[in-house]
């Protein structure tokens, strides 16, 4: 099968929650699929995530799964009617549950607060933007400066947000703990804006002893102040260029999204470029130029993956979506290198060896790059440096499939290993030959450790 190393992330929504549909996205090329948690129920969310696991087995394909959890997204409250009309220049009002609703209701405790006069306020993924005038009572008054139509629970932005809302809150919390006990491979948190955000998730997954990889979502303008402690601290990183794109100035995401994209390249973490990858796809079988050379552009900065919202969740066309990505992505990753860690890191060992082995394999001509491994750290070492070849994972490790399904150029499976070197490497190499990814003859570059499931990596070889 062709070689295909950006991973492809895509939203189960209305339009994809069919078990016949969510195999047809599989077949397309979906790695991983994002399980959102700001709409539907925790049921709902795991009867699905049952049946992607289902299918996996059924197909004999390593599929990942996220849970994205919502945080303290500011969203509006049900209008009367459900929607409204906004025309430039009106005044409006929004107040918080707890004030006699006037206008536009918003659901967010003492809304009055977070606040002040000339703050910008955008509405509807910021294609509405109001101007607080002033506020009195606890409600805000503003002049509509980009009008239109508003509908009910539509998400509010506020880029000069006057306090500080908890990253992660009770209910983020019981969403979290029903999503690693339905099977989630990773816990993505939105809005993140230090590392501390971390803490509350990791002492809960202490509490019920349940370990997973969390994904920080980049989107405030906070998180750029400290944006290589988070990437240290998190498992992998998201560029959520839909609020991001509002809490910053517009002109300012691509620089952005390539500092965050190369920051996670020399932490060893993979990063998702998502929102608004395929837009038009979402009514249209075919996308524009600009966004398929937005796909180029992600895949040649070295994206590990690429995340379809809407596309996929609500759109007409899911399945041609993930076609688009797959194409464009093989046309790229085959005319072009793929962009490494800088010189200048400071490499240690593990760092040293997997970057060794990417040289030799592309010195010998070598199919792929093998790692038979039980911790994973192999394989996270060599995705960093992000080689030509297919890296060929196997692990006796179940879990840890699922996460290694969102680095760029892996290809996971479960597979008991031996205890010997020898049976290690031949349940790589059959694996490989599976794939099609190698054949008689062909040079394969081992990496692992020895002794065996020692977590060490200290091994590096050409197989043959």
């Amino acid at each position: 099968m062709p070689h295909r190393a950006v991973k492809i992330v895509a939203t189960v929504g209305p339009a994809s929650s069919e078990p016949e549909i969510l195999e047809q996205l599989i077949q397309a090329g979906v790695n991983v699929f994002r399980f959102n948690y700001a709409h539907g129920t925790r049921a709902g969310h795991a009867t699905v995530i049952k049946q992607v696991h289902d299918l996996a087995l059924k197909l004999n394909k390593p599929i990942g799964t996220l849970a994205d959890i919502s945080g303290p997204k500011i969203r509006l409250g049900k209008i009367p009617g459900d929607t409204v009309t906004l025309t430039q220049g009106m005044l409006v009002s929004l107040c918080s549950p707890e004030v006699e609703q006037i206008g536009l209701p918003v659901q967010l405790a003492n809304f009055a607060e977070h606040v002040q006069p000339g703050d910008p306020i955008y509405l509807s993924d910021g294609t509405r933007k109001l101007i607080v005038t002033e506020i009195n009572d606890g409600i805000v008054k503003a002049i509509v400066a980009n009008g239109g139509e508003v509908s009910s629970f539509k998400g509010i932005n506020l880029p000069f947000l006057r306090k500080n809302l908890p990253t992660v809150g009770d209910k983020d919390l019981q969403d979290i703990e029903s999503a690693l006990k339905d099977g989630i491979d990773w816990i993505g948190l939105s809005f993140v804006s230090s590392p501390e955000d971390l803490n509350p998730i990791h002492d809960l997954m202490e509490k019920i002893n349940l370990r997973r990889p969390v994904l920080a979502k980049l989107e405030r303008r906070q998180a750029m102040d400290h944006l290589e402690k988070i990437v240290a601290a998190f498992d992998g990183v998201m560029v959520a260029r839909g609020d991001l794109g509002i809490e910053v100035e517009f002109e300012k995401v691509p620089v952005i999204q390539d500092r965050i994209l190369r920051t996670a390249h020399q932490c060893g973490k993979p990063a998702i470029v998502a929102t608004q990858i395929l837009t038009s796809m979402v009514a249209n079988p075919r996308p524009t130029r600009a966004e398929v050379t937005d796909i180029a552009y992600a895949v040649k900065s070295g994206a590990d993956a690429l995340m379809l919202s809407e596309e996929t969740a609500i759109g007409a066309y899911p399945v041609e979506a993930v076609q688009t990505i797959v194409k464009v992505a093989q046309e790229i990753e085959a005319s072009s290198g793929r962009r490494q860690s800088s010189d200048d890191a400071e490499f240690d060992q593990r760092r040293a060896l997997a970057r060794t082995a990417v040289i030799l394999a592309q010195n010998t001509k070598a199919a792929a790059i093998l790692c038979p491994t039980h911790s994973g750290n192999a394989a996270r070492s060599v995705a960093q440096f992000q080689p030509r070849v297919p890296i060929i994972v196997v692990s006796d490790v179940e879990e840890l499939i699922g996460e290694l399904t969102l680095y760029r150029g892996i290809y996971p499976k479960f597979r008991p290993l031996g205890d010997s070197l020898d049976s290690r490497i031949e349940t790589a190499v059959t694996f490989a030959e599976e794939l099609g990814l190698a054949e008689k003859g062909d040079k394969l570059v081992i990496v692992g450790g020895v002794p065996a499931g020692s977590g060490k990596m200290n091994l590096l070889m050409v197989h043959t």
